[in-house]
């Protein structure tokens, strides 16, 4: 069964909600040569940028990520007081007062942040609102994929349409082209035999047919067409294989481009130009798409 063909362009987000927070994930990418991740995590987060960075170099491969992440308070209601504790705390901190500074004043305020720090209550929401933001980040990856997968498809599609008129207008040539070279043939053969004439000069038959033979095999593109071909099967064969392959396609693209550039400035004959113009016309735009291939 072929791997799902994925664009590097997409969007994704996860939303996660607890007891008093509510963690939302926003993904977005866009191609690039490499694994390219940006994000600065609020400051509650700021001991899981290892975590959230390993979770996107695991799940993605190529592509310009930029990671966004939105907190809201769900528990807006204000805690009740435990005076009974602060009372303890307080009358502690005094004995240590007199103990160590008797000049020094202990204030209330300095009583209940004591007594917030040292509770564990701290700790376990903490651990709450990281496991929050590690799955909003799995649902906003795998939102992320669902739409570079879908954008894939499309892409396969539109693939294989082109491919399809690019072997369409290869058979347009290579049918043509018997003709096209005897017609080139032809034209060298009575140029050399006018110029000859011009001179009051002789050839010999053999000699003509040579010079018309070198002459016409710069024009040749039997085996441009060949090789062309022989691209578009194989990138035919890489796009229905799916997965990252983007780098594969990409290569390819370069040495169809490649090759149908040697085919226009060996063409036989003018007629052909248009045919030969459109080939490269699709694999221009092969290659612009290939861009968007993880």
């Amino acid at each position: 069964m072929a791997s799902p063909l994925r664009s590097m362009t997409g969007f994704g987000s996860g939303d996660v909600k607890g007891n008093d927070l509510r963690v939302k994930v926003e993904l977005r990418s866009v191609n690039h040569r490499y694994l390219k991740a940006s994000f600065h995590l609020p400051d509650r987060f700021s001991s899981l940028q290892g975590k959230v960075d390993a979770c996107l170099r695991e799940r993605i491969e190529r592509g310009a990520i930029h990671l966004s992440v939105f907190v809201e308070e769900m528990n807006t209601a204000v805690a009740p007081i435990d005076g009974e504790a602060i009372a303890a705390r307080y009358e502690q901190l005094c004995r240590l007062r007199d103990e160590v500074a008797p000049e020094q004043e202990v204030r209330l305020m300095d009583v209940v942040a004591l007594h917030e720090a040292s509770s564990s209550s701290g700790s376990e929401a903490n651990d709450e609102t990281d496991q929050q933001l590690l799955e909003a980040v799995e649902a906003a990856i795998a939102n992320l994929r669902q739409m570079q997968e879908s954008e894939g498809e499309r892409l396969r599609q539109e693939f294989s349409r082109l491919l399809k008129d690019t072997e369409t207008a290869l058979d347009e040539v290579e049918n043509a082209l018997p003709e096209a070279m005897e017609w080139l043939r032809d034209r060298y053969s009575d140029r050399i035999q006018q110029l000859v004439d011009s001179a009051g000069g002789d050839i010999d038959p053999k000699d003509l047919v040579r010079e018309v033979g070198v002459l016409t095999e710069r024009s040749d593109i039997t085996e441009e067409l060949s090789r062309l071909r022989g691209h578009v099967d194989e990138y035919r064969k890489v796009v229905n294989e799916g997965g990252r392959v983007g780098r594969r396609l990409d290569f390819l693209t370069q040495e169809m481009f490649r090759e149908a550039n040697t085919m226009t400035s060996k063409l036989p004959r003018h007629d052909l130009a248009h045919t030969v113009v459109g080939i490269k016309v699709n694999v221009d735009r092969l290659r612009e798409q290939t861009q968007n291939i993880e």
